[in-house]
Formats: C-alpha cells, structure tokens, sequence
C-alpha cells in the first residue's frame, strides 16, 4: 500500500517500528473511566491467564496494554 493512499489515517510509521506501551496505571485508570473495567479483567483472565499485568512476561505485558490501548480508543469514539 502506498503512503498516498492512507494519508487521512496520521503519521506513517514503519512497520518495523514497534509502538510504545502505555503506562499500565494510567491506561487501567482510562480502562476504568471508560466502563472496561470488565473488559479489562476478562481479556487478562482468559486470554492471558493472569490476574494482573506484573504477572506477564514483558512481551506479554506489551501486547496486553496494546491490546487495551486499542480497545479503549475502539470504545471511546
């Protein structure tokens, strides 16, 4: 896919370029202002078998918060 094409959608960045992990405090508080809060717990119980993010690997943590982070900006338009 060219740049060109996709310029409404914000900065290019490359593929290889991975984004950075919010900070679990401030993302679990946006979480909670959202209503997610079950979202949040269901995702991390299920998906990850883990009762909180410390418990993760540091990959695991990353790709938790990630998927979080994209919830929350899913749900918040």
């Amino acid at each position: 896919m060219h740049y060109g094409s996709i310029k409404g959608l914000g900065a290019y960045v490359p593929e290889h370029v991975q984004p950075t992990a919010v900070e679990p405090d401030d993302l679990k508080a946006a979480i909670d202002a959202a209503n997610l809060t079950e979202m949040w717990e269901m995702i991390l119980t299920l998906d990850y078998a883990a009762s909180d993010p410390a418990d993760l690997t540091a990959d695991k943590r990353d790709e938790f918060l990630n998927v979080m982070s994209l919830l929350l900006k899913a749900f918040d338009r």
